[in-house]
């Protein structure tokens, strides 16, 4: 099941994020300046999940800052893909809402309880139309996590466009996942919203 998939690809990167697209619009951010937004962000985020705060303000934190750090609508109008075309606008709308939460949750349920963690950038290099920031995250009793983090400008400014763990890009991965949702279900888009209000409902009463 594709939600399931995510989920594990949120736990392999500890602090993140989920599959975000390329946008050839936006210009190529400086590797000077791709590091240091990460670097801030990268710290922002250490801050949340090693703070002393419960488990409610840590998620509701980490949402915002999510909110702040990453192109959301433009990363779900990617792994919608070729079914954006399909999807009313009304199932438009409905699937950023959901895509919005989602991600949130997905993010704040893995990592809320963190105590410890670290993160370091190691270095930036250009692919493609985006700037990978290179980090090496580490938390109590796992092995460290290389992450790569992909940057472009969008709307003037740097934001996360894609998470690279162990080689594989989680954009791809989950527009995959999301493809094979609505193929398997007759074309519907009604389907993967009503997969994803289901996810969301076992993730929130989790928390």
């Amino acid at each position: 099941m594709y939600l399931r998939r995510l989920l594990l690809g949120a736990i392999a990167c500890a602090p993140v994020l989920a599959a975000m697209p390329s946008f050839a619009q936006a210009a190529l951010v400086p590797a000077d300046a791709a590091k240091a937004f990460i670097t801030q962000s990268g710290q922002q985020l250490v801050s949340v999940v090693n703070s002393n705060a419960s488990g409610t303000q840590k998620a509701d934190e980490l949402r915002e800052l999510v909110n702040k750090i990453v192109a959301v609508d433009q990363v779900g109008d990617y792994v919608l893909g070729r079914y954006l075309n399909v999807a009313t606008p009304d199932q438009h709308t409905q699937f950023l809402n959901l895509f919005h939460q989602l991600l949130s949750y997905n993010i704040t349920y893995q990592i809320k309880a963190y105590q410890g963690l670290s993160f370091v950038v190691d270095g930036a290099t250009p692919m493609g139309n985006d700037m990978v920031v290179h980090t090496t995250i580490t938390s109590p009793g796992k092995a460290p996590a290389d992450v790569g983090w992909a940057v472009d400008e969008v709307n003037g400014q740097p934001k996360i466009v894609d998470v690279i763990v162990a080689g594989t890009s989680l954009r791809i991965t989950t527009r995959n996942d999301y493809a094979s949702v609505v193929t398997d279900n007759g074309g519907q888009v009604s389907a993967l919203l009503k997969a994803m209000k289901g996810q969301i409902t076992k993730i929130a009463s989790a928390q």
